[in-house]
């Protein structure tokens, strides 16, 4: 029996920007080729590698670059988000207190491209929420037609007093009728709430953002991967808020996962490590467990090391000399797997998210506690996202099961209450559902399964 069906869209809403009215799940990813090996050549093995969109970063941020980086992403099929710098000077220009307002805040992406880099031409502009209006309206008017612009990056992780101009330019780009996505990554919680979020928590920095700015996505960035093993303490926290805001607010929640390993002690950082490929694919887990409707990668091309720089990298999916790295493969292969299993999870509502199984219960995780669905889990720690199909049938859940390891496998069987009368698991190859012949006792079905290092099963659960 087959109960897959093709989401309908469910998520596109008219006033809703084009990208989130796709049926397909967004794979995107930051730092892209620089301008000098930008080409038709390069995006294609983007796309060859599982990636549906492209944000602009690594120089290709000027009229200069990106009119290149639009072609070779349309020509392949991608979908861009347009980085401009002097736009984003602009906005920077034009909070309270100018460049001030964001001096003290800093991390691996401000590193990166932060509009307050040393070096970057300052436009001063005797208005300057003016100075941002006709800015977006230029490159609004340059590049607005192009078939492969999805949307304007507008600023990445900022502080609460950018939260006004943002919202204006939000303003700006959905009166012009583009359909294009006003892009805006926040913080992480792990940010100082003084020099970066501007608010005594990372809850009423949430609650000012989305009230201010009004997003139509709330986009975060975590990364969780120690030096030396180990995550950070607070990551399941992190998720827990923002699935908690996101379903608040009515809008997607989406992450990036973190593809290359850093030393950002010099911004307050500890070090982390290159991921592997469990460490990947157990990445994208957790966040479809926690309801993502969206993934990014940070990075793709391995950022250069500059002498001084505040962050050094190592290598992500590409080498600084353009190389394939062993990630590279190793994405391909997640994002296969997320293409499928994330079409089926993203017109659906996240509806409960708890961890069994754990003998300490990480910070900000709900405990499993027996309900209408599971009764009880046996076996591995894992993690359980349970969904519903807004308007669907009442005695249908979607469940993933997700193993709490990136390094080990897990073993699991999972008891499920009488009153569920049959249980299917989803074939990713066939992309469809099929009827699992678990056994029961005492007529209450109990599915078992493996689940290698990172991996997640999904099941589809119809109650009598």
């Amino acid at each position: 029996m087959d109960l897959f069906r093709e989401p309908s869209g469910a998520l596109g809403a008219a006033t809703r920007p084009r990208m989130l009215a796709r049926d397909e799940y967004p794979v995107g990813l930051w730092w892209p080729p620089p301008p000098g090996r930008t080409g038709v050549g390069r995006y294609r093995e983007i796309s060859q590698a599982g990636f549906n969109f492209v944000i602009g970063g690594n120089g290709v941020t000027n009229d200069q670059t990106n009119p290149a980086a639009l072609e070779a992403a349309g020509a392949c099929g991608l979908r861009f988000v347009l980085t401009d710098g002097r736009l984003q000077r602009l906005i920077l220009d034009a909070a309270p207190g100018g460049r001030t307002a964001e001096g003290g805040a800093r991390s691996p992406m401000r590193a990166l491209s932060g509009p307050g880099r040393s070096g970057a031409p300052r436009h001063s502009a005797r208005n300057p929420g003016e100075a941002v209006r006709l800015r977006l309206l230029a490159l609004l008017k340059r590049y607005g037609s192009h078939p492969a612009l999805a949307g304007i990056n507008l600023f990445d992780e900022p502080g609460r007093r950018l939260f006004g101009i943002l919202s204006r330019a939000r303003d700006i780009l959905r009166e012009a009728d583009a359909g294009l996505l006003p892009y805006i990554n926040v913080w992480p919680s792990y940010a100082s709430p003084r020099y970066a979020l501007g608010a005594g928590s990372y809850e009423r920095y949430l609650e000012l953002y989305l009230s201010v700015v009004r997003p139509p996505v709330l986009s975060f960035d975590h990364y969780p991967l120690l030096s030396g093993g180990g995550i950070t303490g607070d990551y399941f926290h992190n998720w827990a808020v923002i699935r908690r805001f996101s379903l608040r607010a009515g809008i997607p929640a989406w992450a990036f996962i973190q593809s290359v390993g850093f030393d950002g002690r010099a911004v307050g950082l500890a070090p982390r490590r290159a991921p592997d490929g469990p460490e990947l694919l157990w990445q994208v887990n957790v966040a479809l467990a926690y309801g993502a409707k969206g993934i990014q990668y940070f990075t793709y091309w391995s950022p250069e090391n500059t002498p001084g720089a505040p962050v050094r990298f190592g290598s992500a999916l590409i080498s600084r000399s353009g190389r394939r790295t062993p990630l590279y493969g190793h994405a391909r292969d997640v994002n296969a797997y997320l293409r499928a299993v994330g079409r089926v999870l993203l017109p659906l509502v996240s509806e409960s998210v708890v961890h069994a199984r754990e003998r300490r219960l990480p910070l900000g995780a709900s405990g499993f506690r027996r309900d209408g669905w599971v009764h009880s889990v046996a076996g591995s720690p894992v993690i359980l996202g349970r969904f519903r199909r807004p308007g669907g049938r009442r005695n249908v859940r979607y469940l993933l099961v997700v193993n709490r390891s990136s390094s080990r496998a897990a073993k699991v069987a999972l008891e499920l209450p009488s009153r569920v009368a049959r249980a299917y698991a989803f074939d990713r190859a066939r992309r469809r559902f099929f009827r699992l012949r678990a056994p029961r006792r005492r007529g209450r079905l109990r599915p078992g399964m493996r689940l290698g290092p990172g991996a997640a099963r999904l099941l589809l659960l119809q109650a009598r």
